[in-house]
């Protein structure tokens, strides 16, 4: 039987695609800890855990709880204390879904004079950063 150490990790489904969406946010950062992560400054919005093979992104507590109930097979809860984030099955989501729920992680973590310089960001207009 062969050690963790010696098992190849698993690829990250789509992470080209993830990739280039969430470093099309402003502020984004992508740092590897055994996996993609992608961060606003030192705060996680979706990462790559390979250790369980999935995708992890944080999103608003509202949005994942019904998440949770509509749709089972694709979002299920990761605890981490008192946190709950989102486990996602990305491989069960379109490219517009997986954008707007991608979009939703970021603005959860990302700061609001950094939110407003995003064009995808609703009833908002680009503004430069000071």
């Amino acid at each position: 039987m062969a050690s963790a150490a010696s098992r190849p990790l698993k690829l990250a489904p789509k992470l080209a695609a993830i990739r280039r969406i969430a470093l099309s946010f402003p502020g984004t950062s992508e740092l590897s800890h055994g996996g993609s992560w992608f961060n606003v400054g030192t705060k996680t919005f979706a990462l790559y855990w390979a250790k369980d093979g999935r995708w992890i992104f944080k999103l608003p507590a509202h949005q994942q709880m019904m998440l949770f109930d509509a749709r089972p097979e694709t979002f299920s809860p990761m605890r981490a204390g008192r946190m709950v984030w989102s486990y996602v099955e990305v491989g069960h989501l379109d490219a517009a879904e997986l954008k707007d729920l991608l979009a939703a992680a970021w603005r959860t973590v990302a700061p609001k004079k950094l939110q407003a310089t995003y064009p995808g960001q609703p009833g908002t207009q680009p503004k430069q950063m000071r």
